[in-house]
């Protein structure tokens, strides 16, 4: 259920007083059980309407028969007890008619029928002579709904052709749009009701229509309060609109120099003048471009004026003793680019007078080293000058300085080659190849040793070893590593035995050197390594060590 909005008015007088104006404004639109009322909700902005013209607005929205039936008493009890010269009863939802009258359904109605329709609806004859009781005039609007849909058995949808309507009192009705449209024109002082109805084909009057005596008073102005209850209205809206919407109302209001001000305020506000402008997004980023040239952290060049721009544009315009918005003028535009070219040429000279010093200081200090030729000169420009002026040439001269250098190395290796194979001995290619290890002849050399070099004597055939199984499975039981077999092998030739290639295989020139250890140490031979064998290779490492 939609609360109930109402709004009454005071004067701001001490004690009762007599109320000039009194107006009730009930608007349903969305129904629980029937379809929505199209368009109804429009009518209700006849509230604003009314208000802004001095009236007492009782006003409800979206509300069910007992709702509406309160809001009715609240007008009929302040009739009675202030009295009002005029009155205005804005209705606006799903009606239903028979017989013995018509209704404005609540939002809880459904198709229950006649026998329901006083307790769902609000009863028009009743609105209508309450609102006779005003005492000038009484103008009842009734916006119909173009979808108005069954209520059932003894009820037709929609308003009688004719209302029985009580002397005193006006009945126009038609859509929701023009029943506002009309409402705003009757309250333009000094405009009869009969000239709004007929100019308007889609409004249908009945009743008191007075064609020559206007509903409010040429000249009229409604109370102060209205006036400054309106102006406050616009001035919380803060737009050019809400103030003209004002100025509409109250053209010669007492405040309507303020709203002429505010208007000039923001047609003038910074913002407004850059708005107006139109800058397109290339405008933008030239403009960013030309704060960023004078040294400003626009934070992007992307043609968005975001926080970076705009605090960039202030700090421009301090500096340039400008009011400090964050907007810029065009006469501000073209100054900002003038400066933006200024400052860009002075940086070209800077540039072109730093691009010259530092030539200038490239060519002494070529001068001064690598112009000699040398290589420590050539290497100490390029050292400070790695993409210099000379960069290039020093390079050059660098690998032509390289270029002799391999080959004068190139003459001397062939020069200690012919003497090696002059001489054609072991020692005269090994000292070869101590000078020349990685030189164009070392495999030549490495071969002619390996011609040269005398057999080595054959070792003799190890005798038949017979199969221990429990000396193989006490050297598994000491699980050695690869470390410690190397040691082995390395403690087997520093004793002068052979054990073959040191590489921690134990293979058979390995086995007959641990049996001729076992047989040095006066141990059992074996050929399988064991505790003890062990202990005096390692004991014989540590006196060698501590010799």
């Amino acid at each position: 259920m939609r609360k109930i909005m109402a709004l009454v008015v005071a004067l701001g007088i001490a004690g009762p007083v007599q109320a000039e104006n009194l107006a009730l404004v009930i608007v349903n639109q969305e129904y629980q059980s029937l379809a929505d009322a199209r368009d109804a909700s429009v009518a209700f902005d006849a509230v604003g309407a009314l208000d802004t013209m001095g009236f007492d607005v009782l006003s409800g929205e979206g509300v069910n028969a007992e709702e509406m039936r309160a809001q009715l008493a609240g007008l009929h009890e302040r009739l009675a007890r202030d009295g009002a010269e005029r009155v205005v009863v804005v209705l606006a939802g799903h009606f239903a008619q028979s017989r013995s009258g018509a209704w404005l359904m609540g939002i809880e109605s459904s198709d229950a029928g006649l026998a329901m329709a006083d307790g769902q609806g609000l009863r028009l004859d009743v609105v209508m002579e309450i609102a006779a009781m005003a005492g000038e005039a009484a103008v009842v609007w009734l916006a119909e709904s173009p979808n108005t849909p069954d209520t059932g058995i003894g009820l037709e949808p929609g308003l009688p052709t004719r209302l029985m309507v009580p002397q005193g009192v006006g009945v126009v009705r038609g859509r929701a749009d023009q029943v506002l449209s009309g409402l705003s024109g009757t309250l333009r002082p000094g405009t009869a009701l009969a000239s709004v109805v007929d100019r308007n084909r889609n409004l249908t009057g009945q009743g008191s229509i007075p064609a020559l005596v206007p509903f409010l008073p040429e000249g009229y102005a409604p109370g102060a309060r209205a006036d400054l209850r309106a102006f406050e209205a616009a001035r919380e809206a803060d737009t050019e609109e809400a103030y003209r919407a004002y100025l509409d109302a109250f053209p010669n209001g007492q405040n309507a120099q303020a709203a002429r001000a505010a208007i000039e305020r923001l047609r003038n506000a910074p913002e407004r003048v850059e708005e107006r402008l139109m800058l397109t997004r290339d405008e933008r980023r030239a403009i960013q471009r030309d704060l960023t040239v004078l040294g400003f952290d626009t934070r992007g060049i992307d043609g968005i004026f975001g926080p970076g721009t705009r605090g960039s544009i202030g700090l421009w315009q301090a500096q340039n003793e400008l009011a400090e918005t964050g907007y810029l003028t065009r006469d501000q535009i073209f100054r900002l680019a003038r400066q933006a070219a200024d400052r860009a040429a002075e940086i070209e000279a800077e540039e072109r007078a730093q691009r010259a010093a530092a030539e200038r200081e490239d060519r002494e200090f070529w001068a001064a080293t690598g112009a000699a030729g040398d290589e420590p000169g050539l290497r100490t420009y390029l050292e400070r000058y790695p993409e210099g002026i000379f960069a290039a040439l020093a390079r050059e001269r660098l690998e032509a300085i390289a270029e002799a250098s391999r080959e004068a190395d190139r003459a001397r290796d062939l020069a200690a080659w012919r003497q090696a194979r002059e001489a054609d001995t072991l020692q005269r290619y090994r000292a070869y190849l101590r000078d020349w290890p990685e030189g164009e002849f070392a495999s030549h050399a490495r071969a002619r040793i390996a011609d040269l070099r005398p057999e080595p004597p054959q070792p003799p055939e190890p005798p038949a070893v017979p199969e221990d199984a429990q000396a193989r499975a006490q050297e598994q039981a000491l699980r050695l590593t690869q470390p410690t077999r190397l040691l082995i092998e390395q403690r087997l030739s520093r004793l002068g035995l052979d054990p073959g290639p040191i590489d921690g295989v134990f293979d058979d020139q390995t086995r007959i050197a641990i049996r001729q250890a076992q047989e040095r140490f006066d141990l059992r031979q074996t050929g399988y390594v064991n505790q003890d064998l062990l202990t005096m290779l390692v004991s014989d490492l540590f006196r060698e060590v501590f010799r």
